[in-house]
């Protein structure tokens, strides 16, 4: 009889559950990430090895090579704006953002393609070449997928910033634990195969095959809530729209710098240059790598710390200060093996946050835009923050090369000695630079908490007026 009872309150549980609004089920915590897997896995190896790879195996100039890919993002301000009010205008029976998601295929694809240029080419043919698979990669695949993420992240999860919280914090573990896998396996790859143009080109394949199988699952299997846009306007979007966002509307610029920085930081591609010639050892990178690990489960509690602290921006400016003192520590260890472990996890606090909580940002950013009198546009609150990221990203590139350049780094497909010179520049553009960067980032989250401010006080208005919101009604993050 207990047994019986205990049965059939295990079965209400899980009915009541399922009937939670607020539940997220793990099959469609997986099958949402599946698609952000493939994008990181594109990053970890179009942005971390690209350089190396043109400067020691095509025996191109990085410097060059850094000041082509910035340029490439000259075209992002075009396809940037262009996609936002694409997605903002879209109306179809699959959905607003779901139809772009296809483009994660157009990633892989073009990645697989920039590792695959002959070294036998002219170097005309090779910038070209690089130039070409890397803008159709970022400016014209990513930059869709991208605008499109917002509106169909918001639809997919009806509109539920509990079930947006959760998704951003624990699917974010899924993603950066995938990521880490990569970066600790693809390393070896390198170190193993890719000793010849054939060999980066195979290393390459055996990580984009199994990601573009992943990738397209988001697509296949998780479909768009309809309420969601029952319950707004849909308004036509245009260029009037646009210049109305950009003027009146002040935090879709602190945003984009903050992802500005962020993006550079992230990708300056340094780290391969680090722990080959100032570390001694490049097989020390899938180490480290995997020890970023520990820090996956601190993500768990993101949402618990924000209820803590009352604030999204407060726990991220705390994150913040905590790798300043990380990189600081970086750059002061040496050689130390034990000081860059501190350093370098104390460094990687930063990146969880704002790798992972952009949808929320863009959240807080559209309910303003109702404020001051715009439509909410999903797609276009993000133009400024995808070119600015994308930008970011093209100026890592660009800074380690010239940073390098400036001290002395010798581009060859032989082994050289680097100058001293040329190892220091390798690590201040490692942990200094980074450092700038994220001064940055705190200037402008320490702006964007006025917007929160601004939204806590509304929904205190609300509270007033209505002292039972609906359960999945917009709130401050």
């Amino acid at each position: 009889m207990a047994a019986e009872t205990e049965k059939i309150v295990e079965t209400q549980k899980r009915k009541n559950r399922k009937n939670d609004p607020n539940h997220l089920s793990f099959g469609k915590l997986m099958l949402w990430k599946s698609s952000d897997v493939s994008a990181a896995w594109v990053n970890v190896i179009a942005l971390s090895y690209l350089s190396i790879y043109a400067s020691n195996t095509l025996g191109l100039d990085i410097k060059l090579v850094g000041t082509l890919l910035l340029v490439s993002k000259i075209l992002d301000a075009i396809t940037d704006l262009f996609a936002g009010i694409l997605v903002d205008n879209t109306h179809t029976k699959l959905g607003k953002g779901r139809p772009y998601e296809i483009s994660i295929v157009g990633q892989t694809i073009c990645t697989i393609l920039m590792f695959a240029a002959n070294p036998a080419w002219a170097n005309t043919a090779k910038y070209i070449w690089l130039f070409v698979t890397y803008m159709f990669t970022y400016s014209i695949f990513a930059t869709l997928r991208v605008a499109a993420n917002a509106p169909y992240t918001i639809r997919a999860f009806s509109n539920n910033q509990i079930l947006i919280r959760k998704v951003a914090s624990y699917g974010g573990i899924i993603t950066m634990f995938c990521s880490i896998a990569v970066s600790v396996v693809f390393p070896t790859l390198v170190a193993s195969i890719a000793t010849s143009a054939h060999g980066w080109t195979t290393a390459v394949l055996l990580v984009m095959i199994p990601a573009t199988l992943i990738g397209v699952l988001r697509f296949l299997f998780v479909k768009e809530d309809p309420s969601v846009d029952e319950q707004s306007k849909q308004e036509k979007i245009n260029f009037r729209e646009i210049g109305l966002l950009f003027r009146k509307n002040r935090y879709v610029w602190f945003y984009a710098v903050i992802m500005l920085a962020f993006n550079l930081i992230t990708n300056l591609a340094v780290g391969t240059y680090f722990f080959q010639y100032v570390f001694g050892n490049m097989s020390m990178m899938s180490v480290f790598s995997a020890l970023s690990m520990f820090v996956l489960p601190l993500m768990l509690t993101f949402p618990w710390i924000m209820r803590k602290m009352g604030s999204m921006c407060k726990m991220m400016i705390c994150f913040v200060i905590a790798s300043i003192a990380g990189y600081f520590i970086v750059f002061l260890a040496g050689t130390s093996l034990p000081f860059l472990l501190v350093g370098g996890i104390l460094a990687s606090l930063a990146t969880l946050p704002l790798s992972y909580y952009g949808v929320l940002f863009i959240m807080n950013i559209c309910e303003y835009n109702e404020i001051i009198g715009l439509p909410r546009m999903d797609g276009s609150s993000q133009i400024l923050s995808n070119l600015s990221s994308k930008v970011g990203a093209a100026l890592g590139s660009f800074v380690t090369g010239v940073v390098l350049s400036a001290g002395g780094f010798i581009s060859s497909t032989e082994k050289v000695v680097q100058p001293k010179s040329a190892v220091f520049a390798i690590r201040a553009d490692y942990a200094l630079i980074p450092i700038a960067g994220l001064a940055i980032i705190l200037v402008g989250l320490l702006q964007f908490r006025k917007l929160e401010v601004i939204l806590e006080n509304r929904k205190a208005e609300k509270l007033k007026t209505d002292p039972k919101p609906a359960e999945n009604a917009g709130t401050t993050v």
